[in-house]
């Protein structure tokens, strides 16, 4: 096995790693922003149901002065009902008197029924509050965990740039610049390890002389269909290290 093949093995790893870390580093952020945006939206629905239960609470006022200003104006008719000596005027008096009790009883209702719905509304208000704050906790502590990770693994993809800088040192000099073209095409995927006989980056089948190849030259070979740079994978590399021994014929009995 050649020190290349090892290499191209180590660069692949290296370059997978590298990516996964890229990866998560891309995809990361758009959680935390779908989940900020999700919590936006909530954050809105309960500024709605504020408003709602504000415009109940303005509503409950308004029905309250109304009853009052109608107890106001029984009580003053009663006062003139006492003073009045006229029967027609008398009348006249009890008449609206018994109207604006109608109408009193009216605001009473919606009184009553107004702290009804603010109650409900006031319930359910806290409960919604206390869930979208929850949400907004968890959104909180998803980002402190994401900008806390980030550092660990901007690190880490330091660290795996310089091993793959250095790794790429054992590739055949004149042969490099091919190899950073294929990484500048396929990134992480420009390495494929070859199979039972087959490029698994592709799935088609290399020959036998790609394989001798791959054994006993330092030279860099790739995928006729995919384009991939290829390497045995590690069963294929120990069966070569170690073939199978022909075992010993057996001697006929005479």
């Amino acid at each position: 096995m050649t020190a290349t093949a090892d290499a191209l093995r180590e660069l692949h790893t290296l370059h997978q790693r590298a990516k996964a870390i890229r990866d998560r580093l891309l995809s990361a952020p758009k959680t935390l922003a779908a989940r900020q945006t999700a919590l936006a939206a909530r954050q809105a629905d309960v500024e709605k149901a504020r408003k709602t239960l504000q415009d109940s609470k303005l509503g409950l006022k308004k029905n309250e002065h109304a009853l009052q200003a109608s107890q106001a104006k029984i009580d003053d008719l009663k006062v003139k009902l006492n003073l009045v000596k006229k029967n027609e005027e008398y009348k006249a008096l009890q008449n609206q008197i018994a109207h604006d009790t109608s109408a009193m009883g009216k605001y009473e209702d919606q009184v009553l029924h107004a702290y009804e719905t603010i109650e409900a509304e006031g319930v359910e208000f806290s409960r919604f509050e206390a869930e979208v704050q929850g949400v907004a906790d968890e959104v909180e502590k998803l980002r402190k965990t994401i900008e806390d990770q980030a550092v660990a693994q901007k690190a880490q993809l330091v660290e795996l740039e310089a091993a793959i800088v250095a790794a790429e040192d054992s590739i055949p000099a004149d042969q490099r610049e091919q190899y950073r073209r294929v990484v500048r095409q396929l990134a992480a995927d420009a390495l494929a390890p070859v199979e039972a006989g087959a490029c698994t980056g592709c799935y088609t089948s290399v020959t036998s002389q790609m394989v001798n190849e791959l054994i006993n030259r330092d030279t860099l070979t790739f995928c006729k269909s995919c384009g991939r740079l290829l390497y045995l994978a590690d069963s294929e590399a120990e069966s070569s290290r170690n073939p199978e021994k022909p075992k010993p014929r057996s001697r006929a009995k005479s």
